[in-house]
């Protein structure tokens, strides 16, 4: 029995004497690493850095304007009739007083030529009776009857040579014409639309509409900016020169019309431009380049340069920003101007990182914005 007891307090020991060394070597293990790490400088990340600079923010929005011709007509017909003659081709530009459509009119002409020979009828009965009033035949009943019967007969010839007149359509004003497929020959009910003229003029109107809150800023005379791929230059300047009298009781918005000089003859009537309104006075902002704002689900945020214990580091700060323009973004909330924070290279960063700075690329952005 007591040889048993002393084999179990070797084996004991044993397994104790292991134990100690292996937990031994664990321990030199860790404090080696402990020192190796110590000795290791703090890794630094390298990144651009720049200065929050001031910056002239001026709120604007922005619409969908249309064009529209100074003056445009839809042609249609008064009287029924058969096509005799096409003044036009599709597509072209008429002068004012161009004949259009001209109608079949050889009944018309026909009955005026009637009508006239009774008017000069009429009239040689009615001087008749009048060379009678101071004789004995004179009938004041007689004399009254060829007088109404000589107006009943000019009435019936004029009749017909306006009914003539409103056959031959001619355009009003110098133009272009759209698209038609009517040809001599064809018949054509009364209201039946023949053409479109859009006129050729040197200005153009663009009609758009603004919310109620931002048309409270928008007066006859004031400027706007368009912009379209249609314009040579990209944009151009407009003048509002009308408004409607109240907002739509619909989606309450505004009305507008300006009037832009010298697009008529290159910006097509109907195509849709960008037009770009001030809304207010403009304001101060801090300006920061785009790439320095991160974003994260709980809102947006810029790491700030700072020095602590002779070192730089990154410290993060919640902003709040404001509209974009080229590669700088204003920032709103957050910020002052002269703080230096991280761009290029921010991504790698997080709180209380040092920091190994790079010059920052010069801002590609305007001093003063424009929002959208």
């Amino acid at each position: 029995m007591l040889r048993q007891i002393s084999a179990w307090l070797v084996v004991i020991l044993a397994i104790a004497g292991i134990s100690a060394g292996f937990a031994y070597y664990k321990y030199a293990e860790l404090q080696a690493a402990a020192a190796a790490a110590a000795a290791t400088p703090e890794p630094a990340e390298a990144v651009a850095i720049a200065e929050a600079r001031t910056g002239s923010w001026v709120p604007s929005t922005r619409a969908i304007g249309t064009v529209v011709a100074k003056r445009q007509l839809e042609i249609r017909n008064e009287l029924a009739g058969t096509i005799a003659e096409l003044g036009f081709t599709s597509g072209s530009v008429v002068e004012a007083g161009q004949l259009l459509v001209q109608f079949d009119v050889r009944q018309e002409r026909e009955a005026f030529a009637a009508a006239e020979a009774d008017a000069r009828l009429a009239k040689l009965t009615l001087d008749r009776r009048q060379a009678l009033t101071n004789s004995a035949a004179f009938s004041e009943q007689e004399f009254d009857r060829a007088r109404e019967e000589f107006a009943a007969a000019s009435a019936r010839s004029k009749n017909l040579e306006v009914a003539i007149d409103k056959k031959r359509i001619a355009a009003p004003f110098r133009a272009r014409i759209g698209i038609t497929d009517l040809q001599p020959g064809a018949y054509l009910d009364v209201g039946t639309r023949i053409a479109t003229l859009q006129g050729v003029d040197d200005d153009i109107f663009v009609d758009f509409t603004l919310p109620q809150d931002s048309a409270a800023f928008l007066r006859t005379g004031s400027s706007v900016k368009l912009e379209s791929v249609a314009i040579p230059s990209g944009s151009a300047a407009a003048k509002i020169v009308a408004e409607d009298d109240s907002a739509d009781r619909a989606n309450r918005t505004v009305r507008f019309r300006a009037v832009a000089t010298g697009l008529g003859a290159v910006v097509r009537p109907g195509i849709f431009v960008d037009v770009i309104a001030t809304t207010d006075t403009d304001k101060t902002v801090v300006l920061v380049p785009m790439n320095s704002v991160r974003r994260s689900p709980y809102g947006q945020h810029v790491f700030v340069m700072v020095t602590e214990d002779g070192k730089l580091r990154a410290r993060q700060r919640v902003v709040e920003t404001g509209p974009v323009v080229g590669t700088d973004i204003a920032v709103t909330k957050g910020l002052v101007v002269g703080e230096r924070i991280a761009t290029s290279g921010s991504f790698k960063l997080r709180d209380g990182a040092l920091v190994q700075s790079e010059a920052a690329p010069a801002a590609a952005g305007a001093d003063q914005v424009t929002t959208n």
